[in-house]
């Protein structure tokens, strides 16, 4: 049995949807109605934060992350740096945030207020018949991002 998965063509719906997805995480929040299904599935980190994954389960408590996430930076721009990618009802691409630091979270955090940051994150979204995102997975690199503010020790690398 083999799966097929193909780069979305330009001009798609689950494209335009993914595009849409990624106003929403520069701020659009208006956008969260027209692409989020009224009841949300979150599968999200939970390391240094203080949201419960169980308490995002609407559009409007999408936006309430999105907005409790973005007050702990300043100028913090997201963009596509791969993908998106579709396969029966299901979009995955790999988002790339750049800003600065102003404070908040991860808890214990040292670094000075301005401090730059620079990860990445993938992203998986489950479609629905109607096309609204119904379920949604985030994995990311915020590990490096705690260990650059001083929330964490920088982690042991094993040597290969």
């Amino acid at each position: 049995m083999s799966i097929v998965v193909e780069e979305a063509p330009t001009g798609s719906r689950n494209t335009a949807l993914w595009h849409r997805w990624i106003d929403l995480w520069n701020g659009d929040f208006a956008v969260a109605d027209a692409i989020v299904a009224p009841k949300l599935l979150c599968h999200l980190p939970t390391f240094g934060r203080t949201t419960e994954p169980e308490g995002v389960d609407s559009p409007a408590a999408l936006v309430r992350w999105i907005e409790d996430w973005h007050s702990n930076f300043l100028e913090l721009t997201t963009t596509t740096s791969l993908g998106p990618f579709v396969n029966d009802g299901y979009i995955v691409g790999r988002r790339r945030f750049t800003g600065r630091w102003k404070g908040g979270e991860p808890d214990g955090a040292d670094a000075p207020a301005g401090t730059g940051v620079d990860f990445v994150g993938i992203d998986i979204l489950r479609i629905d018949a109607d096309g609204l995102i119904t379920e949604y997975w985030v994995g990311d690199n915020l590990i490096d991002m705690y260990c650059g503010l001083g929330a964490i020790s920088e982690p042991v690398r094993a040597r290969a």
